[in-house]
């Protein structure tokens, strides 16, 4: 099996996704005759955050595109994207056995970052059953950030624990405000299945869209494995499709019949101009870049003396909410035994970091 998640989070910056439905939109999200595009500044900041957390190389000069389908979802007939010249490329993600990889995948293993590209939200599609949608358009035209990993995961759990990792970098630098679970990001998962040791050419891929939770990406990727193994022991073939995964299921469902690149007609965007980013800027953030899980981590087990269970809990827990408590709490003991005259009460050591870690 390959897989190569994409995981699209939603940039700190402004949003209207907790208004009612369809209380949020502007004329171009509905694209209306004579309404046109423009490019949120405050999305670019965080964008670069996220690229440079995943060891990209940042491109001073990148593109918008359109990438054309018609959906339901996507009132214009096209999404802007950056297909050709993304702003971000070549960069590449360690996993470790304490991140929660597949045991075959050994102590590490590395996944490579394709590129990493701004581009267009589209509305939130709600399903009736049995057969009506309702649309709210309120995030349409959001900006998101796409993540975008090569075909080099061979396990769904080694996929969950990608994708948990890569949630955890961006919180950690301040590129979403929250999770999978509360609506920050989501993942599509490609999967496709070949004989192991056989087959090097990849197989036919299926697409599986929005996933919520790591759980999710884990269960849909093992439910589409086992079906196009099926499929195929059958003597079938696998289509392209866009499929869909609810929490729970067994299977996963076809959404839509899935558009080659040929078939996207992917076009410059006359309306928005080339994004300029200067040498300055990205110096200017990667100086200034907050401190990452794993860093943090070996400092906690390093100098504070806890155990890598205890140090991989604090840092994942509630956004960072609980290292916060941890960090504020042992500081405030540390200035308690400053205060004190008993010598030693004054020696600051592992015992009280650990404590306060357990308590």
């Amino acid at each position: 099996m390959d897989s190569g998640p994409n995981i699209d989070p939603k940039p700190d910056a402004l949003t209207s996704v907790n208004e009612r439905p369809n209380a949020q939109v502007a004329l171009f999200d509905l694209a209306l005759p004579g309404s046109q595009p423009t490019f949120q500044q405050t999305t670019l900041l965080p964008a670069i955050r996220a690229a440079l957390a995943l060891r990209c190389n940042i491109q001073n000069r990148s593109h918008f595109d359109r990438k054309h389908y018609f959906y339901a979802d996507q009132p214009a007939g096209y999404q802007i994207t950056q297909y050709y010249h993304p702003f971000a490329t070549a960069g590449s993600i360690i996993l470790y056995d304490h991140d929660g990889i597949a045991s075959e995948d050994g102590k590490t293993v590395e996944i490579g970052i394709k590129q990493v590209q701004l581009e267009q939200d589209t509305a939130k599609t709600v399903l009736q059953p049995p057969s009506e949608a309702l649309l709210d358009f309120n995030r349409v035209g959001h900006p998101l950030i796409e993540i975008i990993t090569l075909p080099q995961i061979h396990h769904p759990q080694t996929a969950a624990a990608c994708v948990k990792t890569i949630q955890a970098l961006l919180q950690a630098v301040n590129a979403v405000t929250t999770g999978m679970e509360l609506g920050g990001l989501r993942a599509d998962v490609n999967v496709s299945v070949r004989k192991k040791g056989v087959d090097m050419v990849l197989g036919q891929r299926t697409e599986i869209k929005n996933l919520s939770s790591i759980k999710a990406v884990e269960d849909a990727i093992v439910a589409e494995r086992k079906r196009q193994i099926a499929v195929l022991t059958n003597g079938g073939i696998i289509e392209g499709e866009t499929r869909g995964w609810t929490l729970g299921a067994s299977d996963t469902v076809k959404l839509r019949g899935k558009e080659g690149e040929v078939d996207y007609r992917y076009m410059p965007d006359p309306d928005l101009g080339p994004l300029i980013i200067g040498n300055h800027l990205i110096q200017s953030i990667a100086a200034n870049l907050p401190q990452l899980p794993d860093q943090t981590i070996a400092e906690l087990v390093k100098d504070h003396g806890l155990t890598l269970k205890d140090a991989k809990t604090l840092v994942s827990l509630d956004d960072g909410e609980r290292l916060d408590y941890y960090d504020s709490v042992r500081q405030e003991l540390a200035d308690l035994r400053a205060q004190s005259t008993d010598p030693t009460e004054q020696k600051a050591d592992q015992k009280s970091d650990i404590t306060v870690a357990n308590w």
